[in-house]
């Protein structure tokens, strides 16, 4: 499968068969992250798999306005990967100048890690309705780093998807000018 058939197969998946995440797969999961470009190599960031099932319960609760019900499906993921950055001197100064690529650093990791897992045979979600301080708490992240996204692991389920449209390639582009 070449990497745009891949991008093109991988859908956002919200439910997932009750069977782990074989250890091997996970690894290379994480590898892929780990070979993610960053801003001047600084490589910002630092993954939690949560495997407990009682902290993914606890996880499903730490949202906004006690919304849970939007993510109560992450409960039953075999892994949900947390990604976390710390910013290093080289972030903090270009986020004085507006600029914090360590947040789409680890978002490009992390998108690694989907594209990785789908070759896999294994699907994901990415989560970003959180609270980070409860998440931060929940996990024991250091005050300094800030959690960035949220992907749900597993096998889909049958039926565990479902069709998304996209928008035309001319709708979505220019050349020279917006």
């Amino acid at each position: 499968m070449t990497v745009l058939d891949i991008i093109k197969k991988r859908q956002s998946v919200r439910e997932y068969q009750d069977r782990p995440v074989e250890e091997e797969k996970l690894k290379l999961i994480l590898e892929a992250a780990r070979l993610a470009p960053s801003s001047s190599n600084s490589q910002p960031w630092h993954f939690i798999a949560v495997k407990d099932r009682g902290l993914k319960k606890e996880l499903v609760r730490a949202v906004p306005l006690g919304a849970a019900a939007i993510n109560k499906f992450i409960e039953n993921s075999p892994v949900i990967i947390v990604g976390c950055v710390m910013p290093n001197f080289f972030q903090k100064v270009t986020a004085l100048f507006g600029r914090e690529n360590h947040i789409i650093d680890v978002s490009i990791a992390m998108e690694h890690m989907v594209l990785e897992a789908e070759e896999l045979g294994l699907s994901t979600c990415w989560i970003g309705w959180f609270d980070e301080g409860k998440v931060k708490k929940l996990l024991t992240v250091p005050k300094t780093a800030k959690v960035v996204a949220m992907l749900a692991l597993g096998y889909s389920k049958e039926g565990g998807t479902h069709a998304t449209t996209r928008k035309a390639l001319e709708e979505i582009y220019s050349v020279d000018k917006y």
